[in-house]
């Protein structure tokens, strides 16, 4: 017959031992870390709990590690996108340098436009004596009016060939731009013809008197057509300056201003890829030392796996050391087959019931 007392005994005494194997385990899987505590939820509960949290440590690691990785390939990308945008940025500044320089090498050229007045003077064409008054020999109507024909020829010549080179560097000023800008000159102007007050009869001036005052009167109307010329022509290249210079000038504020957009981009690209770079070396750095805890972090539940076996191996094969024990009394083995039933269903609800 069966002592009560003495399977109650025992199966008090098993009920207390029979998470000694759960918590051997926790104390070899992570010394006294896991171990604490315990009094505030069963064996069974705790190890339970070690095993979420270690996998789900284990998972946060992973999706850390993924996140990293995911946005160092990212960053790559984006400085690479970055650098082929930079790149292309290049030819677009050196030509918008290219064409701000022709600009301004065509504001220069329309500045150096120099226009100078024609100096005129009769006394060159007529031969002075001792007193100093034009011989008498040149005091004629033909001779003055040929001596103002001749340098009232050489003013227009000199005003032509100035025009000339003006509308050369004119035209230069503006050949990079499509422009429709035209520099024809009006070449009309309102000159007066010579009224000579002597200047009728005899080809020859008998009193002096009349020669000067004629000879004052053709060289006045010499100086008069020369000032009337001179502002005619410069009135119209300063009109034409000024109409190629707002022409230029707007066309450079408006490169200027694209220039300093592409120069913004590239110095926003630049300090974006700087400070991608530097976030790149600090996810590598982040990931060279998160990799290795994910690697052991993916080891750990392994790693509790086994020492739960061979906790549960060495508890099981303990009680069945006793319970084949000759000494055993039959209540003793009713009671460790009991509790070896007991925590065989613990490991198949710990550690699954693949592994029995």
């Amino acid at each position: 017959m069966v002592s009560a007392s003495l399977v109650t005994e025992l199966l008090t005494k098993l009920e207390v031992e029979k998470d000694q194997w759960i918590y051997d385990a926790i104390k070899r899987f992570d010394g006294e870390t896991y171990a604490e505590n315990l009094e505030l939820s069963t064996t069974e509960e705790r190890i339970l709990e070690i095993k979420n949290s270690e996998h789900s440590m284990y998972q946060q690691k992973k999706l850390d590690l993924e996140r990293m990785e995911l946005e160092l390939n990212t960053l790559e990308e984006d400085v690479e996108e970055n650098q082929r945008s930079l790149e292309d940025l290049e030819p677009t500044l050196d030509v918008l340098q290219k064409e701000l320089a022709a600009y301004e090498s065509g504001a220069k050229s329309l500045d150096e436009i120099q226009f100078e007045k024609f100096r005129c003077g009769l006394d060159d064409q007529f031969t002075f004596d001792k007193k100093d008054q034009v011989v008498f020999k040149e005091r004629r109507i033909s001779k003055l009016m040929g001596s103002y024909q001749l340098v009232e020829s050489d003013m227009l010549d000199f005003y032509q060939r100035q025009l000339a080179e003006a509308w050369l560097l004119l035209t230069r000023s503006i050949e990079t731009i499509a422009s429709a800008v035209k520099f024809d000159f009006v070449t009309n102007p309102p000159v007066v013809e010579v009224d000579l007050k002597h200047g009728r009869g005899l080809d020859q001036y008998l009193k002096p008197g009349n020669f000067e005052e004629d000879y004052w009167i053709a060289l006045g109307t010499l100086e008069w057509n020369n000032s009337i010329v001179y502002e005619y022509y410069l009135s119209q290249i300063n009109q034409f300056q000024r109409n190629a210079k707002e022409e230029l000038m707007q066309l450079w504020d408006r490169k200027h201003e694209q220039k300093r957009l592409a120069d913004e981009k590239v110095l926003e690209l630049q300090v974006k890829n700087r400070q991608m770079k530097e976030r790149m070396v600090e996810l590598k750095n982040q990931v060279g030392r998160a990799k290795p805890e994910w690697e052991q972090g993916l080891l750990r539940p392994k790693l509790l796996e086994d020492i739960l076996k061979e906790e549960f191996v060495r508890a099981v094969s303990g009680w069945q050391e006793k319970l084949l024990a000759r000494d055993a009394s039959d209540e003793e083995r009713w009671a460790y087959h009991q509790y070896s039933q007991i925590i065989l269903k613990q490991a198949e609800r710990i550690i699954g019931n693949e592994t029995f």
